[in-house]
């Protein structure tokens, strides 16, 4: 496929999902996802959770923000790294909740001033063939006009989604979690501008939760829009602090390049 046919592609489908003063990434994460439960109990399905898998074992969160595309943070990624990524995942240790996919990530583009999970913490992994939508796996919606930034801003309660322990004392949970997260000042998380900074004072993101997404209901007509937000990079203190997460908004425009250079 020449360049001018990609870019074409990928504008035909940005314009898609224009939805009032939205432009949707992929419009097909528009598709009814039924209730879901907040508050570190056991989630309903959320068909965009991407569990990352390194050397058989569980390693990262993400999301499916696209046909062959999962959105993660950069510290879950390795120089040379051999990952797969599941979708479909609910409960780890059962086969009877429904069809799981496992795909190859034959590419890992990280923000080109990666450092570490304080610096430029996100990475898209680019899959080894197309995706089929179904009622278990879909993209999470997310935002891509420019400008947006004080949309982002604006919202104070959250939800992450991940399967990252609850408790440092706990083993690593199974089945899909979440949790609500109010946004705080930065200065407890001690990040930067293009970072959130969230707080529960009951329930705490810990290990695992790396790369997962933090997102937020929005209301559209008579009903609500889930949309990502961030991006989790990591928790103060001994999983029982601050929660910080790469605020998405933020880097909007890199995340737009990044898909158009590598859509095909």
């Amino acid at each position: 496929m020449t360049p001018a046919i990609v870019l074409l592609t990928f504008l035909v489908i940005l314009s898609l999902g224009n939805h009032g003063y939205s432009t949707l990434l992929d419009p097909k994460c528009l598709e009814p996802n039924g209730l879901r439960v907040v508050g570190g109990q056991d989630a309903r399905r959320s068909p965009w959770m991407a569990y990352l898998i390194r050397n058989g074992r569980f390693a990262c969160g993400g999301s499916l923000i696209a046909h062959r595309f999962v959105l993660t943070a950069a510290h879950c990624t390795q120089i040379n790294d051999s990952l797969f990524v599941r979708l479909g995942e609910y409960d780890s240790s059962r086969t009877s909740d429904g069809q799981t996919i496992d795909y190859a990530v034959v590419s890992i583009y990280r923000h080109e001033k990666y450092v570490n999970y304080r610096n430029h913490d996100i990475a898209v992994l680019k899959l080894d063939r197309h995706i089929v939508y179904n009622a278990l796996i879909r993209p999470i919606c997310i935002f891509i006009n420019p400008g947006l930034q004080f949309l982002a801003d604006s919202i104070h309660n959250f939800t992450l989604t991940g399967w990252g322990q609850i408790d440092p004392h706990f083993k690593m949970p199974t089945t899909l979690q979440e949790m609500s997260l109010r946004r705080v000042r930065k200065e407890y998380c001690g990040v930067t501008s293009s970072y959130i900074c969230c707080w529960n004072p009951a329930q705490f993101s810990c290990s695992g939760d790396s790369g997962s997404p933090l997102g937020a209901h929005l209301p559209r007509g008579q009903s609500s829009i889930y949309v990502q937000f961030g991006i989790a990079s990591f928790v103060t203190g001994n999983c029982d602090g601050f929660n910080s997460f790469l605020d998405l908004t933020s880097y909007m425009p890199w995340l737009y390049q990044t898909l158009l250079n590598h859509w095909e």
